[in-house]
């Protein structure tokens, strides 16, 4: 048995960008993540310490995003792992970050994770 949460297509403005047009102005990030969490309870109570509050999970990505210190993606996301990883406790993490209309004749480039 195994649980996970899921926060699919939370959409965040930030500068991010390696040429200095791109981070001349916000761009919207696209955010899919997957948790699989440490413990395998079966969910029959209400009890919110068997799991990861979905909120908390999403405040903090949107913390990271507003330092604009990321260039690359693929240190963003590094970083959104690495802070989670201090905040929750969980098995496995899978995040996929998008930017839309970055390359002429591609609707999205981005990264995918999993730790």
């Amino acid at each position: 048995m195994t649980n996970n949460i899921f926060l699919h297509g939370l959409k965040l403005n930030t500068k991010i960008g390696v040429p200095d047009w791109e981070r001349a102005v916000n761009q919207q990030l696209i955010i899919d993540l997957d948790i699989q969490l440490k413990e395998n309870h079966t969910f029959n109570s209400n009890d919110i310490s068997k799991t990861i509050d979905y909120a908390l999970v999403e405040s903090e990505i949107k913390r990271i995003a507003l330092k604009h210190n990321h260039h690359l993606l693929e240190d963003f996301a590094e970083d959104i792992i690495s802070q989670l990883k201090e905040k929750f406790r969980f098995e496995k993490i899978i995040l996929k970050i998008s930017k839309q209309k970055i390359l002429p004749d591609t609707d999205f480039v981005g990264v995918i994770l999993e730790r």
